[in-house]
């Protein structure tokens, strides 16, 4: 009998929070995926009902939905005796649960191999005050830093280094917790408020670097101690705003050679003395006036910065990683998907720049302090790739609902020199548009710098961007100046704006000068060598190295950046969408601009562009392609408007139902779903789902809900046929949902009829064990088979489960009060109760 395969054991990242969104899902899978080619049954714990990788079979061989928890991953570990574990893909959390874990002693018992880092490593990353003692043996330089329990031991402290001062929560029990304090009353007020979150009771008083520069490195190591640099971006704004919130470049563009090497050797000093297997991310202040530089945290696992770096340079960091763990050198891996057998251990190169631009909520919540600060605030973020930071920074603006076109940077022009002055010291979301309007008023980049701790070289980009949009405003229908234009990264619709035209004329002043689009391919080595990562994107340069394909292909325009409301789970569908199409035996090519999106791996595409999702690159790319059908998602409302007008009717356009939830029912009487498919002919009951009371005044809300219901079988009889009922009188196929509400006298009243949400798809599926996403794929391509549907359902437990559903907001974080509706849902978590 031959041996069974050893085990691999995932912890997930659970519920998309601020901290964290798509990125962990993307890094899973590739892992994953590269695990179970290594040999590996993969298994994951995860409590996300948004989750890609739970529903995933070519990344994750079983799947364990549960609360994320020591002793889940505990009762997991006894059930399955895993050989490995693997704590990198769940966050800081993760770490948490992980040391646990290893405190209870089942993996020296069970002889469990941790992936990534030691037990020791993991104590030390989960308490700053271990970790900042190896950094002084190892005299990396660090900021001074101490952990008290009490207000006059934080005050002594503050009085030693000077404020302003940093005050942290240790081990908080939700929300991490970080303040920049300027005196001893809002020190007293942090110490208190970090003591009641410390689950120690304790709080880190820091040396506040607030105005220095922001450095991020990202590194990477084998077991025989093999290291190599994977990127080093640096954020635009300085310390003090978060990194999250910040406008991120890659490569960093202000350092001198001599600062790259020292920041590096360090990254790479830590990461072997903490003797890290797989990457590690390296943030730094570095003060430029003092040419001095801190290390300020280190995080041995998977984050924002690691998915925007193998998407910016082309590097396959997770499937490396996932080579690492598998107990692989660095030498030996040999990479498939057309990258050469070198590239794993040849340091990535760009002869490209890529910008990471942050997306915030404010226009979906009623925040009235939107001072950026240490506290994240964003939700999520876009990816602009352009041959100069320019061209990178205005494709990272151009999808539809920035203030590039939804007139927030207009806005700007009508505020007084004071207050524009309070948004340069206290920057708001519309960071980038306060600064062009102070250029614009006279600014000098000296002033703008003492005021904002921006360099100077940034300073001097806003003001060239500003001196070539008011030379194209003034030399109209000019085919030089459009050129140029174009070069610098300026779109159709801008253009057309600032010469009081329709975007159609620009186009066609292009065509008749030649003033094409061509494509570059995200290559690791920059052209060195003969490779394809088949993601691209676009510049108006000569050489266009992106060709289409011979078989049948389908253009899918993704749901672009996460945002309130649907949140990762368009993600979900549009990823199992794709896997669906492929498995027909379509090529299927991918336009998003969302850095953390699961979609951008290479699991559920055959080819990506990294471009902003407007009608003039969704364009110029079907008219590369020439696909068979194009499929957008439904979120993408003013895209699809435009394409319904350019697209020839020969070329059908379909959508993927991602749409927000636009209609809030709320109830104080129960208030049932009714969710099924109709195939146009027929209808297919998918059960029920009963809303659950979700706010302070105990309504009823469809943000929490259970499956199936608790009704007598008489009334389900009732609100099925009323269901059923109201499918029939539609006319398209699709997944619908029925709203049903009770009124006090027991009778069911239908309240609306609407297409299936994006998050109910998300975790009917994983309830249901059916993929329902890959039933939308099959009804677009004519391939439904009620059928083999029935078939599938009957293969299921004859005695379902009971899950629960919670949607989660961001109003902790935020520190706002709101009502939980569902256009404002961050993200959510399931459970299933015996």
């Amino acid at each position: 009998m031959a041996d069974s395969k050893p085990t691999a054991l995932i912890i997930g990242a659970g519920s998309d929070n601020l901290q964290q969104g798509g990125e962990l899902d993307y890094a899973t899978l590739e892992v994953g995926k590269t695990l179970q080619k290594a040999g590996f049954e993969t298994v994951l714990v995860d409590d996300n009902p948004f989750s890609t990788s739970l529903d995933t079979t070519s990344a994750i061989t079983q799947r364990y939905i549960l609360p994320l928890t020591a002793q889940s991953i505990i009762d997991v570990i006894n059930q399955r005796h895993p050989q490995l574990i693997v704590p990198t893909l769940g966050g800081r959390r993760a770490f948490e649960i992980l040391q646990t874990v290893g405190e209870s002693g089942i993996l020296t018992e069970n002889d469990v191999r941790i992936a990534g880092v030691p037990e020791a490593t993991v104590r030390q990353v989960n308490n700053p005050m271990l970790l900042n003692q190896t950094l002084r043996r190892l005299q990396a330089p660090t900021k001074k830093i101490a952990t008290v329990d009490n207000y006059q031991a934080a005050l002594e402290m503050a009085q030693a280094v000077g404020f302003p001062v940093v005050v942290r929560a240790v081990f908080p029990k939700s929300l991490r917790m970080r303040r920049i304090v300027q005196d001893s009353e809002e020190l007293r007020t942090a110490v208190s408020r970090g003591i009641q979150m410390s689950r120690s009771g304790q709080v880190m008083v820091q040396q506040s670097l607030a105005g220095l520069k922001e450095i991020e490195v990202m590194v990477m190591r084998d077991s025989s101690g093999n290291m190599m640099c994977l990127g080093i971006a640096e954020d635009i704004d300085p310390i003090g705003i978060h990194a999250g919130d910040s406008i991120t470049v890659l490569p960093a563009q202000t350092l001198l050679d001599r600062n790259i090497q020292d920041m590096r050797n360090t990254a790479f000093a830590i990461t072997r003395k903490l003797r890290i297997v797989g990457i590690n991310h390296v943030q730094f202040a570095f003060d430029p006036h003092q040419n001095r530089y801190y290390v300020i945290k280190n995080s041995p696992y998977f984050d924002r910065i690691s998915t925007f770096t193998e998407i910016a340079t082309g590097y396959p960091v997770s499937r490396v990683v996932g080579h690492l763990y598998a107990g692989e050198l660095l030498r030996n891996i040999r990479l498939d998907h057309g990258l050469t057998k070198h590239t794993a251990v040849t340091e990535p190169v760009m002869d490209r720049t890529a910008v990471r631009m942050p997306v915030f909520p404010f226009s979906q919540l009623t925040v009235n302090n939107q001072k950026l600060g240490t506290q994240k605030k964003s939700v999520g973020s876009t990816i602009g790739i352009g041959r100069s930071l320019i061209e990178a920074l205005l494709k990272a603006n151009a999808d539809y609902q920035f203030g590039w076109h939804n007139g927030q940077a207009k806005l700007m022009h009508g505020i007084s020199d004071d207050q524009l002055d309070q948004l340069l010291i206290h920057p708001h979301g519309d960071r980038l548009y306060s600064l062009i309007e102070a250029i614009r008023r006279g600014y000098s980049e000296k002033e703008l710098a003492e005021l904002t701790k921006i360099d100077r070289y940034y300073l001097a980009q806003f003001n060239r961007l500003l001196k070539i949009q008011t030379e194209i405003r003034q030399l109209k229908e000019s085919p030089a100046v459009l050129k140029e234009a174009k070069y610098w990264g300026f779109d159709d619709g801008k253009i057309a704006e600032l010469w009081e035209t329709r975007d159609e004329q620009i186009f066609s002043l292009r065509e008749q000068h030649q003033i094409n689009r061509t494509f570059k391919e995200v290559d690791p080595s920059a052209g060195e060598f003969d490779q394809h990562s088949q993601t691209f994107y676009s510049t108006f340069e000569i050489e266009n190295e992106s060709q289409p394909g011979d078989s049948q292909t389908i253009l899918v325009v993704g749901s672009g950046p996460r945002r309130l409301g649907n949140g990762d789970a368009n993600d979900y569908v549009i990823s199992r969408v794709m896997n669906e199409l492929r498995n027909h035996g379509y090529r299927i090519v991918l336009i998003n601009d969302n850095p953390s999106s699961p979609t951008m791996t290479g699991l559920f595409s055959d080819k990506r562009y990294v471009e902003p999702l407007t009608n003039e690159t969704v364009m110029d790319i079907v008219r590369l392609e020439n696909p068979a059908k194009v499929m957008v998602a439904s979120n993408q409302g003013e895209l699809l408007e435009r394409l319904r007008k350019y697209l020839p009717e020969s070329m059908p356009l379909l959508t993927i139902p991602t749409a927000d939830q636009l209609e809030d029912v709320v109830s104080n009487e129960p208030l049932l779903e009714y969710n099924a498919l109709f195939d146009g002919q027929y209808v297919y009951p998918l059960g029920m789902t009963a809303a659950l009371q979700a706010d302070d005044q105990l309504n009823y809300r469809t943000v929490a809900k259970r499956y199936p219901t608790t009704l007598a079988p008489a009334d389900v009889k009732k609100v099925m046929a009323l269901g059923e009922q109201s499918v029939r009188e539609l006319t398209s196929p699709g997944l619908y949902q029925v709203l049903l509400k009770t009124d006090p006298l027991g009778n069911y009243q239908v309240q609306m009829v609407r297409s299936l949400p994006a998050p109910d798809i998300a975790f009917l599926s994983k309830v249901l064990q059916l993929d329902l996403s890959a039933v939308l794929a099959r009804l677009a391509i004519n391939k439904f088979s009620g059928k083999l549907l029935q078939r599938s359902m009957e293969k299921q437990p004859s005695q379902q489960r009971t899950a629960v559903y919670r949607a989660l907001f961001p109003f902790k974080a935020l520190q706002i009060k709101e009502p939980p509706t569902a256009l404002k849902v961050m993200g959510a978590e399931m459970q299933f109760i015996e």
